[in-house]
Parts: C-alpha cells; sequence; structure tokens
C-alpha cells in the first residue's frame, strides 16, 4: 500500500520521517531568519493547507457514507423472490406448523404472510432472516393466530402484459385434472393444487411476464391455491 503523507514537506521524503496524520502538530516550523512578511505568508500557506485537509477530510467521509448507503440497500432478484414463494408454496403442504397465507406481488414489494398456531415457531422461523437476509418482517395476532408478514422488495412495474398472453400461457402449461380458469378484460384467475401454481408462476417467469402484473396467490381453507394475475395499470 502507498504511504500517503499530507503533513510533511513536499519532495522526496526520508523513511524515517515522524510526520503523521496528526492534526494537533505542525510539521512546518517558521524559519528564525525570516522576516516579519515571509512569516505572514508561512501562515497563509499553512492555513490554505488546513483548508484543503478539511476539504480532503469532508470528501472521504461523504464518499465513505454513500458507499456504506449504497451497499445496505438489498438488492431484488427476481429469481430469488420467486425462489422463496415457490418454497413456502411446497412446505405449505406438508408442514403443519407453519402455513402459507397469501403472496402479493405489487408493484415495489413482495408481501408474503405466514400463520402458525404457536408464536414460538414464527419466533424461530424468523431467525434465519434476521442473521442472513436483513428482510423487514411484522409479527401480528388476528383471530387466535399469530402470523408473520415479510416485505421483499420487488420491481414489478414493467409494461407490456395483457390477459391473452396469459391465456396462451395457460394452454401451454401442464396442469393437474384438480384445476379451474377463470379471466375477465383485466383479471386471470387460476385455482389448483400448489404444484399448479408452481408450474404456472414458474412460466410467467420464464416467458418474462411475472414483473408485468400484480399478482396474489391464496393458500384456501380447503388446502388448495387460487391465483390471481392483474393487469398492471402503471
Amino acid at each position: 500500500m502507498f504511504d500517503l503523507n499530507f503533513i510533511s514537506k513536499p519532495g522526496i521524503q526520508v523513511e524515517s520521517s515522524e510526520a503523521s496524520w496528526s492534526f494537533l502538530q505542525k510539521s512546518i516550523a517558521p524559519k528564525t531568519e525570516s522576516a516579519t512578511k515571509p512569516s505572514v505568508v508561512g501562515l497563509k500557506k499553512s492555513g490554505a493547507n488546513w483548508k484543503y485537509y478539511k476539504i480532503a477530510a469532508s470528501a472521504i467521509i461523504i464518499i465513505a457514507v454513500i458507499g456504506l448507503l449504497v451497499n445496505s440497500q438489498p438488492k431484488v432478484s427476481e429469481d430469488m423472490v420467486l425462489n422463496q414463494v415457490i418454497d413456502f408454496i411446497v412446505e405449505s403442504d406438508y408442514m403443519k406448523d407453519l402455513q402459507l397465507a397469501e403472496v402479493h406481488f405489487n408493484t415495489d414489494l413482495v408481501t408474503v404472510t405466514i400463520t402458525a398456531t404457536e408464536l414460538d415457531f414464527l419466533q424461530d422461523f424468523i431467525l434465519g432472516y434476521q442473521k442472513e437476509d436483513k428482510i423487514s418482517y411484522e409479527i401480528f395476532q388476528k383471530n387466535k393466530l399469530n402470523y408473520v408478514s415479510l416485505n421483499f422488495l420487488w420491481e414489478g412495474d414493467k409494461k407490456g402484459g395483457d390477459i391473452a398472453s396469459l391465456k396462451t400461457l395457460a394452454d401451454k402449461t401442464v396442469f393437474s385434472n384438480k384445476i379451474s380458469i377463470s379471466f375477465t378484460d383485466n383479471e386471470f384467475e387460476l385455482q389448483g393444487r400448489s404444484s399448479d401454481i408452481i408450474s404456472y408462476l414458474l412460466q410467467m417467469a420464464d416467458n418474462g411476464l411475472i414483473q408485468k402484473f400484480t399478482l396474489s396467490v391464496l393458500h384456501l381453507e380447503s388446502g388448495k391455491f387460487n391465483l390471481k394475475v392483474r393487469v398492471n395499470n402503471t
């Protein structure tokens, strides 16, 4: 690494120079043989140097702060968020302690709500997100059930989505024989098993459609899942 020294005199430095980053010590002493006028010039130079030091220090601090702010922002990853949602849907088929309640894909946020009969289950579940992903969440109670709502940053404001493309995609997707499909001019609805919802979501992602719509996935009391896809109004 380079040894930057802004305090020693200009020119080639001796390796044993005692100059250091100390703003409490002057590195340049006034010459004894100098008259009053040169001494004043020396003070002006010293003041100018201090000004440069302050500017340089301020610039370094600003750059460091900006770097921290940029690095602290969670990066949006379509694949990561979709994989999380699919994992929740799959686990809801065999986990009794934790169940997926609903998922909402909005233009800037994906909200996943998990429910559990015991609060301890949610607290243990959320520990992984606190330590690793740093995902924001909220725990609350409703009708004697415990819920945790996870918020994932999302970019779902892309244009170009239409119901016709969703209908075409449904024709290409392999479903079970337990599905029902309905649609209007602005909404496409699919109800079926967890595997049906997962298959359709993956098809949407593969065709670059999932960020062109707002979506919601509901886990019904019957055990089936309901997927609603709406055209973005942006």
